[in-house]
């Protein structure tokens, strides 16, 4: 008989190459480092090869692991839709969702299809504004759920469950100049956005001569402004892609760390909620806790 890989172990394997760091993952996992050792090496017996190399300083995926990645990645999405049907295969209604543009376009068409093929009769609307916007019509009953930046989240009235973190970037064109002028010419979105507060902020700390070349309510303002090299803007790493490219240390521009991204409910009774928070924490990353049940936490 062939040997059962155990989705845990994959998608432990997964949570450590999202991470680069098995401390990190074990975080995430609700599991002691010692724990995540033994499973990865485990799954190594079992494939019968080496998956990382660790030093001291850092963990990288083997030429090996990196082409079982897309693998494993697949099977834990598949397990997750499976569940998903055989949990709550009877689902049906509509779940409004609101979230920021930017995660919209980014992140949410995956949590959209997988909910799609495990809830094919229930109706998914999705409304586009600002973190601060979605908690106030989360507040006044418009939408059921939605996905916003930690940081604006101030009050314990919301059930929330963090999703994502990841660096907040500052992105220029690809080959562009921008970052070079003076004063330097930023895209930002609307004054009560956090991320124009925190990378204003840090620019004056660092002595950094800027103007508000463009302001857009939508990333994709900010976005179209920074690929036609007008100006650099302050947005989530991963939309470095295409025609935009991380600007680094080298640059000199101050970090402005990281943020993260929250799924907030007001009624972690409502099963489609349940199944909705489910789906993207599991769409977001496998490094993501597993969830078998809404699991939300009162916010902070």
């Amino acid at each position: 008989m062939q040997p059962i890989l155990d989705a845990d172990l994959l998608r432990t394997f997964v949570a450590i190459a999202d991470t680069g760091s098995f401390s990190v993952a074990a975080e995430r996992a609700g599991r002691t480092p010692s724990a995540v050792s033994m499973q990865v090496k485990k799954l190594e017996d079992l494939v019968g090869r080496r998956l990382f190399d660790r030093d001291s300083r850092r963990v990288v995926l083997t030429a090996f692991g990196e082409s079982m990645l897309p693998d494993a990645r697949r099977i834990l999405q598949m397990h997750s839709e499976l569940w998903g049907r055989l949990k709550q295969p009877d689902l049906e209604g509509s779940i409004t969702v609101g979230t920021p543009d930017e995660y919209a376009s980014a992140f949410l068409p995956r949590v959209l299809r997988s909910f799609a093929r495990t809830h094919p009769r229930v109706q998914v609307n999705v409304i586009c504004d600002v973190s601060s916007k979605v908690r106030v019509y989360l507040e006044r009953g418009d939408i059921d759920s939605g996905l916003v930046t930690n940081a604006d989240i101030s009050d314990a009235q919301f059930l929330r469950r963090q999703v994502h973190e990841e660096p907040l970037a500052w992105l220029g064109a690809h080959g562009g100049t921008a970052y070079r002028r003076e004063p330097l010419p930023v895209a930002v979105a609307n004054p009560d956005c956090c991320w124009r507060k925190r990378s204003v902020a840090a620019l004056n700390k660092a002595g950094f001569r800027h103007r508000v070349a463009y302001q857009s309510a939508s990333a994709a303002g900010q976005i179209a402004a920074v690929a036609g090299d007008l100006a650099i803007a302050p947005l989530p790493a991963s939309l470095a892609r295409g025609d935009l490219v991380l600007l680094g240390p080298d640059t000199g521009l101050p970090d402005l760390g990281t943020y993260a991204i929250s799924f907030i409910a007001r009624d972690e009774n409502d099963p489609l909620v349940m199944a909705l928070s489910d789906h993207v924490a599991e769409s977001f990353a496998p490094a993501s806790v597993p969830a078998s049940s809404m699991g939300l936490d009162k916010a902070a």
